[in-house]
């Protein structure tokens, strides 16, 4: 065996070991989760919103929970809550030099049953539509 095919494979082994866990669809999400809740794993999905199942307890703080976008090998442009939360606020902003989206949701006070809202990262329209239940 020569030197110069496996010149060529090291960076390609690099790469992969420095990626997180996921499915030929992407990541498993969420990367992180912070606050009085918990966010049941999922795999995003190229071009299409994907289901998260997020459960909060309503103390007043707010959830945060990280989306990654390393799979799709591009920058975020913008993340967008493009369907607000009817029984609570749902914000999203770039972070990590626009390779991932914080997503924050706190329940209104005192509410306690379900609640939905989307966030969409750009480009490629790739987000989720959060079902939360506040108990």
């Amino acid at each position: 065996m020569t030197l110069k095919p496996l010149l060529v494979l090291l960076p390609l082994l690099a790469a992969s070991c420095a990626l997180p866990p996921g499915d030929a669809g992407g990541p498993l999400q969420p990367q992180g989760v912070t606050g009085p809740c918990q966010v049941k794993p999922f795999f995003f999905l190229s071009l299409r919103s994907v289901p998260a199942e997020l459960t909060v307890r309503n103390t007043g703080e707010a959830c945060t929970f990280t989306l990654v976008n390393y799979a799709f090998q591009t920058y975020l442009n913008a993340a967008l809550v493009t369907m607000p939360a009817s029984n609570g606020r749902a914000t999203a902003e770039l972070i990590s030099g626009n390779f991932q989206a914080l997503v924050t949701y706190v329940p209104r006070p005192g509410y306690t049953g379900p609640d939905r809202f989307s966030v969409t990262l750009e480009p490629n329209a790739t987000g989720v539509t959060v079902n939360v239940t506040v108990q």
